[in-house]
């Protein structure tokens, strides 16, 4: 298995890279003979950096995986001047070349987790390119849909993973990055939902 994301990917927790990230205990839970973690602190699907998902998908042999988990999206909320169409058509252009490179291999699309940013959920606010984070999840969501790819969609699958509630206890930043044993129910979930599949 590969995955591929952002910083959540990566298992950054707002200060440091955790080791025991959540491809850490996937590879324990799904029983896997080996997983690559190619998670990027800052990785964004409309960027052309080396950490974002154009870069990953050029360098990548996806012919050598079976099954490949795609998070990306929270960053180009927060970080990007692109406009949704261009985030989608970015996302879908790079899912294009992933199934020309192996069309037997199992894509999972993983949508961004909540955000509590200055302690408040920013679902419905606006960025600075004028569409919400909810919007943004639906359109990510829409995108992996039209591939029939399947979507783990946190509010659908585990709506009380985070909430106005518990974030401050999971979030080590008590904005975005879980803590280690978020991670570790993250993991979990995402297993779950393979399986499931």
């Amino acid at each position: 298995m590969l995955t591929i994301g952002d910083s959540i990917t990566n298992g950054f927790n707002g200060e440091v890279d955790l080791h025991k990230n959540y491809p850490f205990f996937l590879k324990k839970l799904l029983n896997l003979k080996e997983i690559d973690n190619h998670g990027v602190n800052a990785g964004m699907i409309s960027g052309f950096s080396e950490r974002d998902l154009t870069y990953q998908v050029k360098i990548t042999d996806f012919s050598s995986y079976d099954i490949v988990s795609i998070a990306y999206g929270t960053n180009d909320y927060s970080h990007s001047d692109c406009f949704l169409n261009d985030i989608k058509r970015t996302l879908q252009n790079n899912l294009k070349l992933i199934k020309q490179n192996n069309p037997n291999l199992i894509i999972i699309g993983i949508l961004p987790i909540n955000r509590f940013d200055n302690h408040t959920f920013i679902d419905q606010q606006l960025n600075s390119v004028d569409y919400s984070y909810h919007e943004l999840l639906d359109e990510i969501s829409k995108v992996y849909q039209s591939f029939n790819i399947p979507v783990l969609n946190w509010r659908k699958v585990a709506p009380n993973f985070l909430t106005v509630d518990n974030y401050q206890e999971k979030l080590n930043d008590q904005r975005l990055h879980p803590n280690q044993s978020t991670y570790y129910e993250m993991a979990q979930i995402i297993a779950n939902f393979i399986k499931g599949i």
